[in-house]
């Protein structure tokens, strides 16, 4: 069951730690379940919860009724305090003011509180463990037709603790003490979300990496098939191209192209294997080496593929030092370095 505690303070000039704080526990209901006296730095640990309604003493708060007309909320705050002004005795940036809703006949109930005995006050309950939710001036925690409006809350709990709260107080958000949990609380909060939307958006950038990088692939491939419509089968495009210039600058193209395009082509169909998986690969003086992605599924039986190659015409390699590293190439050509039979 869901309780409510009030606490009725002494003048907020006399509140400490110290001070004999006489308190009640009301059920849903309004009924009193548990009242008592405590000191204020142990009513923290001996009520059923931390949240509390404190009731101020009647000698530091002023309440009255104004007239203010239909205004928006952004502007109401500003209304009510040009109403005060006349009628308080001390500077408007001295005093905390708060008011409740404004009624069909255009009266409104304002409250207010010197702000600084007010803030200390609340710094003092804040500092003892309590969760203050209202500072609720004494004429308006009372009973309507109450024979002693002037007259604190005391003990024992009778009817006059048992009078419906205003839904409204001095204790206004924006000046209320600030806890360090809290703020611990809120910047661990902003870590989290800060970590877990840079880990979103890195595996959103790494996709869209990859899906540049197969883009730049594809439009090379395409670009070097409609510069050089002699190779059949392109493996690394860049690579190739530049073979391809090299030659042409050397005027060897056709020679190079009569032993290059038929050993690419068998070895593409030897090493079908490697499809997708070459990062690199080197042509010169008959000999082809293909240096292999990791991931690649290597032939189960490499016999098998030596005779496939020797059948073709071709001599096959797979580099003794270098696991990812294979050489095809004419039987005439000199046998590559590192290379095992």
């Amino acid at each position: 069951m869901k309780h409510q505690v009030r606490i009725a303070l002494p003048p907020l000039a006399d509140l400490a730690p110290d001070s004999l704080i006489p308190f009640a526990v009301l059920d849903r209901r309004q009924r009193v379940v548990r009242s008592g006296e405590l000191r204020l730095d142990q009513l923290s640990a001996n009520l059923p919860q931390r949240s509390v309604h404190a009731i101020l003493h009647p000698g530091d708060a002023v309440v009255v009724e104004v007239d203010v007309p239909p205004l928006p909320d952004s502007r109401l705050q500003a209304a009510v305090e040009a109403r005060v002004e006349p009628l308080a005795l001390s500077e408007l940036a001295t005093l905390c003011i708060a008011h409740g809703a404004r009624r069909a006949d255009g009266k409104m109930q304002v409250a207010w509180a010197g702000r600084q005995p007010l803030l200390a006050g609340w710094q003092l309950l804040d500092k003892a463990g309590l969760d203050v939710r209202a500072l609720v001036p004494c004429e308006l925690a009372l009973p309507q037709n109450d024979l002693a409006p002037q007259t604190q809350l005391a003990l024992p709990a009778d009817e006059r603790w048992q009078a419906p709260l205003p839904k409204w107080s001095l204790a206004r958000a924006d000046l209320g003490p600030r806890r360090q949990a809290s703020h611990w609380r809120s910047a661990i909060v902003w870590v989290a979300a800060a970590t877990l939307l840079w880990t979103v958006g890195l595996r959103l950038h790494a996709a869209q990496l990859r899906s540049e990088a197969q883009t730049l692939r594809s439009s090379m491939e395409a670009k070097v098939r409609s510069t050089f419509p002699s190779i059949p089968v392109i493996l690394d495009p860049l690579q190739q191209a530049h073979a391809q210039l090299a030659n042409l600058r050397q005027g060897n193209s056709a020679q190079s192209a009569d032993r290059f395009l038929p050993l690419a082509l068998e070895a593409a169909r030897l090493l079908g294997f490697a499809s997708g998986h070459v990062v690199g690969l080197k042509y010169g003086q008959g000999a082809l080496t293909l240096q292999l992605a990791e991931g690649y599924q290597p032939p189960a039986d490499e016999s098998s593929l030596q005779q496939a190659a020797a059948r073709a015409g071709l001599r096959l390699e797979k580099d003794a030092d270098l696991s990812h590293v294979w050489h095809v190439s004419w039987p005439d050509a000199p046998s590559s370095p590192g290379g095992q039979q």
